[in-house]
């Protein structure tokens, strides 16, 4: 019985960290799901009618997400805003309490209507279609208790098969609404997300631009595109422009996309501004589809396309495909990936796991060659093999239709908690508080002045480097990473594995080339006290941490956090209590073992519930409190990233500054700190009427996530510049308000 103690109580040690990062990690992708409340279903001869609201809830200041359902009987169908030959567009109008705005309708991609020699666009099923709702910080009056607020919209739809029934409805939900959200918000339920999920991504590029003739003829770059591997779908926003009976061309002249389609012969003037939406059918078996819509101006076409036309030339293929240019690019990504990754060593996030890997080196100075050589070995496969884990992971994810970017796990609540644990832990230990035995050790205990033999604790900590870097974008990391994941799967891993190389060429040269290790200081007592000294920024990590996992829940979930620091750090020290009293008597040891199992259970089980707390809320950032996302900007000046707001600002001919930022991003923090919220770029904004907008890309969000894709990049920070009819301007990933300035004023 003793024995099988003792045997139990020995691979629970080695497990411990290993089961809690196992548990947190699978938890980390377990999708949040959103609260949502229906209207009464409006029933009417062949369709039902409802409305639905993303939230059981409003918060006063925030903007809300509503949806118009429809659900019409088989065979019928209704129309999109462009009902084509004939038709009339569904519609939704709002008749909303004083100071409400609303956006625009946004529509999924329609399908192709024929019938009788017309043409339409519309569909058929279960269709929604999506309006957003601005909240007056007036529609809540001080007091603790929510006030009840009716929202009424009537619906008007045309209802066809072999005929047509027009249809109205009248339809009501009732909400309270709240000076900040509710803890419990409601039964969570993914259909609404899934429905959102349809919606095409909007684009922005003052490059496109479209000529009339007897044939519509417009041109996109391919750079502002999504990588496009066969013939899109193109549907025109505007009725009345293009002879829908014929269908639009789509060919590839030099680096651009030229699209075009007969004039409707009826058309009388060009519209200056033109909606386009391109449907991409997925190169997969799932027959998956995705869009993009963007807005073009009337203008005149590149001259490279107008030669191209006269010569008739740059058709695609009878396969569909468009030009390869991986073998032009590659060797570019690689360069690039390499020096983010050694860039990468110089960013805050990662300083202080890199300061403890300083002092193994300087304590292996005096090893022979061979050693230190195998210490640097392990150091970098630890980099590299964590940097491909991550990225095949992030690859399998997207491959199901999620979106993601560089930094997801750092979205995830629980995976916070995980390295609040994992760095509490690295850091009680450098203060010297507690003693880890060799089983735990290993996670990186070596680089603490401990276990130099064992090659395995510089591979953990390769492992931990990676984990905390992945929250920063270096410069060139953006372009190689973007460029990674519109490849193949294994062009993809090499690109981050040559940026873990990056990470870890530092650390390699020191290891491997003696004149580079010489100039390290000598070891000596002083790097006992060094040791102690570098617990206090893994501290302060912690305390950050900590911060982050507050934005993304809220303070009852932190204080269970802490509550759950207390009980990991009662586990520790009954760990030691056990190997100071090896010898025991076995009742005590079993007492001692009850007691490890229940202080370790409630740590995780803390960490599991805390960091499951009110994800329903945080993880859609256009339902934050504004100041949340704008807590270093003058309210007046700066304001939440929306969709709709920029493309209406664009198309009005204003400038716009978009930040995309990160709550657990130190490098965005510190651009705003020391740029973007100094009183120099905010004069500098309001001097020259740049509306300034940032999004918040802590939790997932899939609007953001589409974003950085058009600009092909899948992490931030990302700061974008659009000038007033000037193509957009990506700034550097490192600020200072003369950088910003240097955009916006250039000489």
């Amino acid at each position: 019985m003793a024995f099988l103690l003792r045997f139990s109580m020995h691979m629970f040690q080695r497990g411990l960290i290993v089961g809690l990062f196992n548990v947190v990690f699978v938890l980390a992708f377990v999708p949040a799901s959103q609260a949502w409340v229906e209207s009464e279903s409006v029933e009417q001869p062949q369709v039902s009618v409802s409305l639905v609201s993303e939230r059981p809830y409003l918060v006063a200041g925030q903007s809300a997400r509503f949806a118009l359902k429809i659900i019409p009987d088989e065979g019928w169908h209704t129309y999109w805003k462009n009902p084509g030959d004939t038709g009339i567009a569904s519609q939704l109008n709002w008749q909303l309490p004083a100071d409400f705005r609303v956006g625009d309708l946004e529509w999924p991609v329609p399908e192709r209507i024929d019938y009788q020699g017309a043409t339409n666009y519309g569909y058929h099923g279960e269709t929604w279609l999506f309006s957003q709702l601005a909240i007056p910080p007036s529609a809540k009056n001080n007091d603790s208790s929510p006030t009840e607020i009716t929202l009424k919209a009537q619906a008007q739809w045309l209802l066809c098969k072999e005929i047509c029934i027009p249809g109205t409805a009248e339809l009501q939900l009732r909400l309270p609404v709240y000076h900040q959200p509710p803890v419990n918000n409601g039964q969570a339920d993914k259909r609404f997300d899934q429905r959102a999920k349809l919606l095409p991504s909007l684009i922005y590029r003052a490059q496109a631009s479209y000529r009339m003739s007897d044939f519509l003829e417009i041109s996109v770059p391919l750079e502002d595109l999504p990588l496009i591997d066969r013939p899109p779908q193109v549907f025109l926003g505007q009725a009345d422009v293009i002879d829908n009976s014929d269908t639009p061309t789509v060919s590839v002249v030099d680096d651009f996309l030229l699209i075009r389609a007969k004039v409707d012969p009826y058309l009388k003037d060009s519209p200056s501004l033109l909606p386009v939406l391109l449907s991409l059918p997925s190169s997969d078996k799932s027959d998956a589809t995705s869009a993009v819509e963007f807005v073009v101006r009337e203008g005149e076409l590149p001259a490279v396309v107008m030669a191209s036309l006269a010569a008739k030339s740059g058709l695609l293929n009878n396969a569909g495909q468009l030009p390869d240019n991986e073998s032009i690019n590659i060797v570019y990504a690689l360069v690039f990936a390499l020096l983010g990754g050694i860039i990468l060593n110089a960013m805050p996030c990662v300083f202080p796991v890199l300061s403890l890997k300083i002092l193994s080196l300087v304590e292996s100075g005096q090893q022979s060659a061979i050693i230190r050589q195998q210490h640097g070995l392990a150091y970098a496969a630890g980099v590299i093999i964590s940097f491909v884990f991550i990225a095949a992971v992030l690859l399998a994810v997207r491959f199901f239709g999620e979106q993601i970017g560089w930094g997801f796990q750092l979205q995830s609540p629980w995976f916070v908690a995980f390295l609040v644990y994992l760095l509490f832990v690295l850091g009680l230990s450098l203060s010297g508080f507690i003693e880890l035995g060799s089983s735990l050790q290993n996670v990186g205990s070596s680089i603490a002045g401990h276990n130099e033999q064992h090659w395995r604790s510089s591979f953990f900590t390769g492992v931990l480097a990676t984990v905390v870097a992945t929250p920063c974008t270096a410069p060139f990391m953006g372009s190689a990473m973007g460029f990674a994941l519109s490849q193949t799967t294994l062009i993809a891993l090499l690109v981050f594995a040559v940026m873990g190389l990056g990470l870890a060429l530092p650390f390699l040269l020191i290891a491997f080339i003696p004149r580079l290790a010489a100039v390290l200081p000598q070891p000596g007592q002083w790097m006992v006290t060094f040791k102690e000294l570098l617990a206090f920024p893994i501290y302060l990590t912690v305390v950050w941490l900590l911060w982050v996992f507050s934005r993304q829940t809220n303070v009852d979930a932190v204080a269970l956090l802490l509550v759950g620091l207390v009980m990991l750090t009662v586990t520790l020290w009954l760990l030691r209590l056990r190997q100071l009293s090896s010898a025991g008597q076995t009742s005590t040891r079993f007492l001692q073992g009850l007691l490890l199992l229940l202080s370790a259970g409630l740590a995780i089980g803390v960490a599991i519930v805390a960091g499951g707390l009110d994800r329903g809320y945080v993880s859609d950032p256009q339902n934050k409190l504004a100041s949340d996302q704008q807590q270093s900007i003058d309210d007046s000046m700066g304001e939440v990233y929306d969709a709709q707001q920029l493309a209406t600002a664009l198309a009005n001919g204003e400038a716009v500054f978009v930040n995309m930022t990160a709550d657990w991003c130190i490098t965005c923090k510190l651009n705003e700190r020391i740029a973007l919220s100094t009183d120099t770029v905010k004069k500098l904004f309001k001097t020259e009427s740049v509306r300034y907008m940032k999004g918040d890309w802590t939790n997932s969000d899939a609007a953001i996530t589409a974003y950085l894709a058009e600009f092909n990049r899948n992490g931030v920070p990302l700061y974008v510049y659009y000038a007033p009819d000037t193509p957009p301007v990506v700034l550097p990933q490192i600020l200072t308000a003369g950088i910003i300035r240097n955009y916006i004023m250039p000489e």
